[in-house]
């Protein structure tokens, strides 16, 4: 009876109950059904984790192309040609507000350096974080150039959008790593070679000295293949179920809203901002 209720075909019933005919051992599997002893067995459908991967990656894509690639930031940063098309500020809030995120990328890493399913993907994320661990330090050498301090920084506050992006980072990372993995290949640029915010603050002439560490930080990421993290994980996963995979798609909508809203709000606040520091006290 034990190895009936952990389920079993009619032939396996059979064969553990050979006294018995093929319609008694029928009869006896359906009233063990209707009383919930035991329950059909079906089939798990379901993708590889690439399979599915590549269909979040084609929507993400689309989304992007609809959204983000076409918000004042990065619009004027893919046109921008002589200084004075983009406010230096704009540079500077982009810097600061970067700097906010990489402050608090612990909130949604840490949740998932000891992802449990697999091993393989645990020891992929730490190989990460120990990478992407102090690239903060990188932004605020730039910003000290700017005279904006570590204390500075330590008395103001990220925009909103800012905060939004890191919150629901973390939540996914504490209550839904399988979706948290997909975002990575995007906040970390998996299909760039340098972004359009560094080509732009060139094209303009932005200081050097300034841009420097900001370089240095994508460059880490570009050599380091960060972009690419998202479908190694995804390649050592066997399979994903159904359900997971409709999770997955339809969160990509709202993670790339806040990924969109983020970049227009650094375009919005800082094109027109009194000062670059959102100080806690004004607040």
């Amino acid at each position: 009876m034990e190895r009936l209720a952990r389920g079993c075909s009619q032939l396996d019933a059979e064969r553990i109950l050979p006294r018995q005919s093929a319609d008694e051992v029928r009869r006896l599997l359906v009233s063990l059904e209707n009383y919930g002893v035991i329950r059909p067995l079906a089939p798990a459908r379901g993708k590889t984790g690439l399979e599915v991967l590549l269909e979040v990656e084609d929507l993400s894509n689309r989304l992007l192309y609809q959204t983000l690639y076409r918000n004042p930031f990065w619009t004027h940063c893919q046109n921008a040609s002589q200084p004075g098309d983009i406010p230096e500020r704009v540079f500077h809030g982009m810097v600061i507000e970067n700097y906010h995120f990489l402050f608090r990328e612990s909130y949604f890493d840490a949740p998932v350096l000891s992802y449990v399913p697999n091993t393989q993907v645990r020891l992929a994320m730490n190989a990460f974080f120990a990478e992407e661990y102090g690239h903060d330090e990188l932004l605020l050498q730039a910003l000290n150039r700017i005279g904006v301090s570590r204390e500075d920084l330590a008395h103001t506050v990220p925009l909103p959008q800012t905060m939004a992006l890191c919150n629901a980072l973390a939540y996914w990372s504490h209550n839904d790593p399988l979706f948290f993995f997909t975002t990575l290949g995007i906040l970390e640029g998996k299909d760039i070679r340098q972004d359009s915010f560094l080509d732009a603050a060139y094209r303009l002439g932005v200081d050097a000295e300034f841009l420097r560490p900001v370089k240095a930080h994508s460059d880490i990421n570009l050599k380091g293949e960060h972009g690419s993290l998202t479908r190694k994980i995804f390649a050592q996963i066997p399979v994903v179920d159904q359900e997971t995979a409709r999770r997955l798609l339809a969160q990509t909508h709202l993670f790339v809203e806040l990924y969109d809203a983020f970049y227009s709000a650094v375009w919005r606040h800082y094109l027109h901002a009194d000062t670059l520091l959102r100080r806690i006290e004004h607040y």
